[in-house]
């Protein structure tokens, strides 16, 4: 019996034949995108780890190299303040003559640097002469040696210099910033103030120090530190303007790497997540599509490779994008920063107090240190406190100017503020709008117009005193004139009356001949009747008299009148020589009036040096001193008739002319020693003293002509005045 296929048996074969077709294909193009799943993950992982990665990590070096140069501009910009600072202490009065004249001025120069001390008790100051030797210290090293940086300073090679150095015993135990500027004397370095601060990293920097350790290095060696960096560490280093001085920064690597690690990790997530997305897109359509012809499978295949690069190239721009969103925001931050920091240092630079006040709350919520200065108060007496509550002890008047309520209050403001020790002072006050957090606040910058009041009054008084000096040099040309024509009269008259004795004395001679000789009886008889009546023989005798007192008369009136034009108008506006003991002859002539009743002029003058000075000035000067010299002599004697005694003498001293003017008046009490040379202060009745004497003649000996002036004085026996003015040799 023979057997054959039958054609269902046929089509079974050739149906099983096509399934195994379709599953080996299926297994294979499951296991290529498979393969194209590992290998797409491994090089966008690798792009993105080492490309992207690598790229992100340099952008996050940046910022830490950024944030170490925004350190080191802050302690500059820290260093450059106290420079500053210290240049102006430099300029003291009292600090130049300490360096001048050590031994004379060491009183002044030590209150001087004590009451800089007393701004901040850990800062110590010292004071050095040309020659290296110490005036003053409360720095530990009082025999400080003269260094090359001091040698620099007096060569004026440099304007001054900034190291540090390390203090190993007593109170002040640390590492000290040492700032040191010359203190010049008519543009000459004549000697150097140095200041030592203790160094304080977090304090110049305003920050925690978390995640990052600074340092700070003087010669390669390690100073000062703070804050913390877990190991291992990204380290960088700068150099400041200050050669021998560097700053290094420390940031843990973990908190470099902890947020690359996230982008990263975010970024190979959401590229394995696509990648995954799409293959499982290709896998759906790859299985629906097993039959369809290979032409159409190649044409699905293109189309899918295009998509999966459209979407690794969108993947890298957004990457791209997210990383220079970071490196932008990073730098707005740092700009904010500076700016900010800035805005406090020209703030504290031109000596500008500021505070800001919630306008709802009216609480103080930032203030700057030079606004505790002024009012002499601690930050925790202003931080969060009311402002009516932080000014409380103020007058009703204070508190309107210091707490505004809105900006659009009176924007500028002038009054007077007092500070914590009791003595008062002008301030001029400016209202800013200023945004925090989206809402608005009231800024309030106040200056300190001391200053600029002493001016006005100095140019009201100068003006004054002008037109007085204008009007008396009128008066004194107006009297001048007639007095010289009554001069040339009285010569005249006195001359006409020589002329007239001598025909007198020879109409003498001429009746005594005719008498003799018998002639002319009656008529020598009615002559010498007349002479009689008209009683010529004393009209003879006085008429010269008479004369020569009219003639002193009218040549004291000239002298008078010289002293005057002289006093009032010196000539010229600017700096010349004056001789000191004319002017002190034509002070004491030009002020007879004052003290002529009730003291004795006695004059000690030796020959002195002119000084350079302005005539008009230290006319002045001398005038105020013995007025009120003659007011002190005049309050003892009153109107007994007795006299008191106003002596003057002038003395060379080195370099300088001392002129002292005594008095036996009443003496200046103790309590008020310390207040005569103030603005506006006397102790006389009103419409006798203004009270701007003795601080007119403070303002010109020692701020205008860099002279001093000294007082020796005892209740109930008097007082002298000292004033040196330097000598013009």
């Amino acid at each position: 019996m023979t057997q054959s296929s039958s054609p269902d048996n046929g089509m079974e074969v050739l149906e099983k034949t096509q399934k195994e077709s379709q599953s080996s294909f299926s297994r294979l193009f499951s296991r290529f995108l498979l393969a194209f799943f590992v290998v797409q993950v491994v090089v966008g992982g690798a792009v993105i780890i080492f490309v992207i990665g690598s790229e992100m990590s340099a952008m996050q070096k940046e910022g830490v190299r950024k944030e170490l140069e925004s350190h080191r501009h802050v302690v500059e910009s820290y260093l450059e303040n106290r420079v500053s600072f210290l240049a102006e202490y430099a300029k003291a009065p009292a600090l130049v003559a300490g360096v001048l004249n050590p031994d004379d001025q060491l009183a002044n120069t030590v209150d001087q640097l004590e009451s800089l001390a007393m701004m901040n008790k850990s800062v110590r100051f010292a004071l050095q002469d040309f020659q290296g030797s110490i005036v003053y210290s409360n720095w530990l090293f009082r025999n400080d040696t003269p260094s090359a940086d001091f040698q620099r300073l007096m060569q004026g090679d440099q304007d001054h210099t900034v190291t540090i150095i390390e203090a190993r015993e007593g109170a002040v135990e640390g590492w000290y910033w040492k700032i040191s500027v010359p203190v010049f004397y008519h543009d000459q370095p004549e000697g150097v103030l140095s200041a030592y601060i203790p160094i304080h990293l977090q304090d110049i920097m305003g920050t925690n120090g978390e995640n990052l350790r600074l340092t700070l290095k003087f010669a390669d060696s390690a100073v000062v530190s703070y804050g913390t960096a877990e190991e291992p560490v990204v380290s960088m280093e700068t150099t400041t303007v200050y050669p021998e001085i560097t700053l290094q920064q420390e940031v843990s690597q973990a908190v470099v790497y902890n947020r690359l690690k996230y982008l990263i990790t975010v970024l190979t997530l959401s590229f394995i997540g696509c990648t995954g997305m799409v293959l499982f897109v290709v896998h759906r359509m790859g299985k629906q599509m097993l039959l369809v012809p290979h032409e159409r499978l190649e044409t699905l295949r293109d189309e899918l490779e295009k998509e999966v690069e459209a979407q690794t190239a969108d993947l890298k721009m957004r990457t791209v994008q997210l990383s220079i969103e970071i490196r932008e925001r990073r730098e707005a931050e740092i700009e904010a920063r500076e700016t900010g920091q800035l805005v406090s240092a020209l703030l504290e630079g031109i000596g500008a107090g500021f505070y800001i006040i919630n306008p709802k709350t009216q609480q103080i919520i930032r203030s700057n240190a030079v606004i505790h200065k002024l009012f002499g108060l601690s930050p925790w007496q202003l931080s969060q406190r009311e402002c009516t509550e932080a000014f409380g002890n103020y007058s009703q008047t204070m508190i309107g100017l210091a707490c505004p309520e809105t900006v659009s209050s009176e924007t500028y403001m002038e009054g007077v503020a007092r500070h914590v020790d009791g003595h008062s002072f002008p301030i001029a006050r400016y209202l800013v709008p200023v945004e925090i957090r989206g809402e608005e606040h009231v800024g309030v910058i106040v200056l300190d117009i001391t200053d600029r009041k002493n001016l006005e009054r100095r140019l009201n008084v100068a003006q004054k005193l002008e037109s007085i000096g204008e009007l008396a040099s009128g008066i004194a040309h107006e009297i001048n004139t007639p007095i010289q024509y009554v001069g040339d009269s009285i010569r005249f008259v006195q001359e006409a009356a020589e002329d007239i004795i001598s025909i007198l004395e020879a109409e003498g001679k001429l009746i005594a001949r005719c008498r003799e000789d018998g002639k002319y009886p009656d008529l020598i008889e009615e002559i010498e009747e007349s002479w009689d009546d008209a009683d010529l023989e004393f009209i003879v005798e006085e008429i010269p008299k008479a004369c020569t007192r009219a003639l002193e008369g009218t040549d004291r009136v000239a002298v008078i009148v010289r002293a005057m034009k002289n006093f009032a108008h010196p000539g010229t506006e600017g700096m010349s020589s004056l001789d000191v003991n004319d002017s002190l002859e034509n002070t004491i002539l030009v002020s007879k009036n004052e003290w002529k009743y009730v003291a004795e002029i006695e004059k000690d003058f030796e020959f002195v040096p002119t000084v350079k000075c302005m005539p008009g000035d230290i006319n002045q000067v001398f005038l105020n001193v013995l007025v009120n010299a003659a007011h002190a002599v005049g309050d003892v004697v009153k109107n007994s008739g007795d006299k008191g005694t106003i002596t003057l003498s002038t003395r060379e001293e080195g370099d300088m002319v001392l002129i002292s003017i005594s008095d036996t008046g009443t003496g200046i009490p103790e309590a008020i020693r310390e207040k005569i040379f103030d603005p506006f202060f006397t102790t006389k009745e009103v419409g006798r003293g203004t009270g701007q004497g003795l601080a007119i003649v403070h303002d010109i000996v020692v701020e205008r002509h860099g002279g001093s002036i000294d007082i020796e004085t005892e209740e109930g026996k008097g007082t002298t005045f000292k004033i040196r003015l330097p000598a013009n040799k």
